[in-house]
């Protein structure tokens, strides 16, 4: 395995183990055992070579539609929330969130698509693949992830060389398929203006701190309070979802602004690695790699973002370092297709 990848992989497990030990001491052993089967997990996948990911990829995909349709009709929601994002697996406790694995799902499916055709294809199989994953996370409701699903097919779209021409026709298309299934429940979404409110307010008044910017004001003061190098580990963090989709906030307060400076200095070290492996690879791994770096750094500058306050609240994740086992398993899976990616470019004789 690559083993720059690799040290970022581990750099970032440290620092969520970090963030979780700060922010839900009583999670710390599960972070753990959850990180260490991340690196299995990317060992595991880094041994499958790019054809026959893409070769697997659309059953996969279908499995992920399957259970898509699934939370819709026996979804659980969290305390306090309509949204149905999760599948309870009965006997384990575990829940499962078809929407966080249908990305690295549709980066698979794309990419074996669009290599295994060559500008050879009509554009209703993207169309759909697109529009239909896109629809079913939007009637949960998921906007964010439906928007970062759209955004990560542009993203290999345009690494395919896909013509301007039929980049917008799939993209107005498959846009049209998802509101014309899932628009039916616009009604669920005007919370989406209070967040861009809440950040307003973050950055105005603050006469809301007490309300739809309390997350985000609160965020914004530990930083501060927090300085340079942090006032240490185990101190309580006050800011909600501290060790989920705020964890960099809760790695901030124990390390300061060193400890976002790390965060994104791994994020960049992966997407240089992750670009020059797309580069040099000839087959279907260049699209992989393509697609799992825009999903990787792509989640993590959206999440970083929302953290720092200059982005409304989303509920994305931080990759590799968030609590959560869907959150773990998937970018493990996208670090897999990177890391086999990296093994067919050297076993061509690429040098990296």
């Amino acid at each position: 395995m690559d083993t720059l990848l690799l040290f970022s992989h581990l750099v970032l497990g440290a620092l969520g183990v970090l963030g979780v030990a700060a922010s839900k001491p009583e999670s710390l052993l599960e972070q753990v055992l959850s990180v260490l089967l991340s690196l299995v997990i990317v060992w595991v996948v880094s041994r499958v070579s790019p054809k026959r990911i893409a070769r697997v990829s659309p059953a996969a995909y279908v499995v992920m539609l399957i259970l898509l349709i699934l939370v819709l009709i026996i979804g659980i929601s969290p305390e306090g929330s309509d949204a149905k994002r999760w599948l309870l697996i009965p006997g384990l406790g575990l829940t499962v969130q078809p929407s966080e694995f249908m990305k690295v799902v549709v980066s698979g499916y794309l990419a074996g698509f669009f290599y295994n055709h060559m500008g050879r294809w009509e554009i209703w199989r993207p169309m759909f693949v697109i529009g239909l994953a896109a629809a079913l996370i939007l009637v949960e409701p998921n906007v964010s992830t439906t928007l970062f699903i759209f955004a990560l097919s542009l993203t290999i779209m345009l690494a395919a060389g896909t013509t301007l021409m039929r980049l917008a026709s799939i993209s107005v298309s498959a846009a049209l398929i998802a509101l014309l299934l899932g628009g039916l429940t616009l009604n669920q979404y005007s919370y989406i203006q209070e967040r861009f409110e809440a950040m307003v307010d973050t950055w105005g008044e603050q006469e809301q701190a007490d309300g739809i910017s309390y997350q985000s004001v609160r965020a914004q003061r530990t930083l501060i309070n927090a300085g340079f190098f942090g006032i240490g580990p185990g101190r309580p963090v006050r800011v909600p979802e501290a060790d989920t989709d705020m964890i960099a906030i809760s790695i901030g307060q124990s390390l300061g602004f060193t400890g976002i400076i790390s965060l994104v200095m791994m994020y960049i070290l992966i997407a240089g690695r992750g670009i020059r492996i797309a580069a040099v690879h000839a087959g279907p791994g260049s699209l992989l790699a393509a697609g799992a770096t825009a999903y990787i750094c792509g989640q993590a500058a959206l999440n970083l973002l929302v953290a720092t306050g200059y982005f409304p609240v989303t509920g994305v994740v931080l990759p590799f370092v968030s609590h959560g086992f869907n959150n773990l398993v998937s970018v493990a899976i996208a670090m897999g297709f990177l890391q086999s990616a990296y093994r067919q470019a050297r076993l061509g004789g690429h040098e990296l």
